[in-house]
């Protein structure tokens, strides 16, 4: 029985063939330009009301019955550059998306149909007023301080579209006066950025003002944050001017300060040393200067392999005010050689991502938390050489990110490993190459 009715198919399977041919080639038809052609085709009409989108709206239609009908398109006057803007849709979907509206206020938009002779048919006009746009939500959250020999620019982009934010700045310098700017292009959620270098006195004034614009063309007014002044802070030394060691470590398990309840991490694991991670040279190549951490012992016990916590105590060798921290990555891979030029282990998983930064407060005899800092991966199609470069040069924290400013001044300095690059800085991280700190000028 059933092999019958499978014959019984096979014998409609010609019939079936010719009329996919012959849809086929109707719609085929559809696509070829007849030059004679200038009959318009009918206009689209709305089929409910619009959608509003941040910086945009979703419109709804029934597309003409015409053959020919190859798109539906809107078009709306950029009210920034003040060109037109042209969104198009297949005559085969029933809604069209629209963006570049900077602002919620109402809209004029045109919606007409276009057949394959490049016919337009006559518009519908609609008006939309859209949500607030990424460019309004980035110019509202905008904040410009004056940071470390440097402007120190933060904004939210909760919509995660591609903005610029651009710094206009001022300044004397040397008695001439210099007008610069600065733009960071990202579409990330929050934003961190500095513009550096900045060798003026804390008494020079920096007049700022920053605008957004958008990959529509449209820009902001400027956001003016008037006269910034800068902060100025020095290297914290490691060495005396014979070559002694500033700063000590104390042993791998002693619980240090007296008092503390936080043990100094066990860093030689494996091709690691703890003391390296305060000896001023960064690893690069087969010189292995890098600690392999682990809280528990060295080398690790067995199946004991991030993820975990744990701590780099420093002894100072004196009081500081802390200002920043610029830490460097463990470069090799897995002990062999590796040429300059190339990424290696920079921003992978054996490195640290995550920490946090403690002050000791010798008065309530406690550990005062300062911050938690990610290290960013950097972002784009970049060669080996740029990941060399971004990740030789190290990483600069603020020991305050969102208030720039000194701690109060403490003889020793914790940092927590918390996790690496990897799965969104889920991993345990176990390598570390230097740790170098600022403070204020004494």
């Amino acid at each position: 029985m059933k092999t019958r009715k499978y014959t019984d198919f096979i014998k409609y399977i010609p019939l079936f063939a010719l009329l996919m041919i012959a849809f086929a080639c109707a719609e085929e038809k559809r696509f070829d330009i007849n030059v004679d052609d200038s009959i318009p085709p009918g206009m689209p009409t709305i089929k409910k009301a619009y959608r509003a989108l941040h910086g945009g709206a979703r419109l709804y239609y029934n597309p003409p019955a015409d053959e020919d009908v190859l798109s539906i398109d809107v078009e709306y006057a950029n009210p920034n550059t003040k060109k037109t803007v042209r969104y198009s849709a297949s005559y085969l979907t029933d809604s069209i998306d629209i963006y570049g509206l900077p602002d919620t206020v109402d809209y004029k938009l045109n919606l007409f149909a276009v057949d394959r002779a490049g016919n337009k048919s006559e518009s519908t006009e609609i008006t939309v007023r859209p949500l607030e746009s990424a460019l309004s939500q980035v110019r509202k959250s905008m904040v410009v301080k004056g940071g470390f020999d440097a402007l120190f620019v933060t904004w939210a982009d909760t919509l995660e579209r591609p903005i610029n934010v651009i710094v206009d700045y001022a300044f004397t310098l040397n008695g001439a006066q210099r007008s610069l700017r600065t733009v960071f292009s990202s579409k990330e959620r929050e934003n961190r950025r500095y513009i550096t270098d900045l060798a003026l006195e804390p008494t020079s004034p920096v007049k700022v003002q920053a605008r957004v614009s958008d990959e529509f063309g449209n820009v902001t007014e400027p956001v003016e944050f008037g006269n910034l002044f800068v902060l100025k802070d020095v290297l914290v030394p490691k060495f005396d001017a014979n070559k002694n060691a500033l700063w000590k470590l104390p042993v791998s398990g002693e619980y240090a300060p007296a008092g503390s309840d936080v043990s100094q991490v066990f860093g030689s694991g494996m091709e690691g040393l703890l003391s390296r991670v305060i000896d001023g040279e960064i690893d690069e190549r087969e010189n292995l200067n890098f600690l392999v951490a682990s809280p528990y012992s060295d080398p690790f016990p067995p199946n004991n392999y991030p993820p975990y916590y744990w701590n780099v105590l420093i002894d100072l060798g004196d009081y500081y005010e802390l200002s920043r921290i610029r830490t460097h990555q463990r470069h090799t891979a897995g002990g062999d050689a590796v040429d300059n030029g190339k990424r290696a282990n920079y921003y992978r998983s054996s490195n640290v991502g995550q920490y946090r930064m403690y002050r000791w407060d010798d008065t309530e005899n406690r550990w005062d938390t300062l911050s938690m800092h990610r290290i960013p991966i950097p972002v784009g199609e970049l060669a080996e050489i740029d990941w060399y470069r971004l990740g030789r040069a190290g990483d600069m924290a603020y020991m305050y990110p969102n208030d720039p400013k000194y701690t109060k001044p403490t003889r020793w300095f914790r940092y927590e490993g918390m996790a690496n690059f990897d799965q969104n800085y889920s991993g345990g991280a176990g390598c570390l190459s230097e740790i170098t700190l600022y403070s204020k000028k004494k």
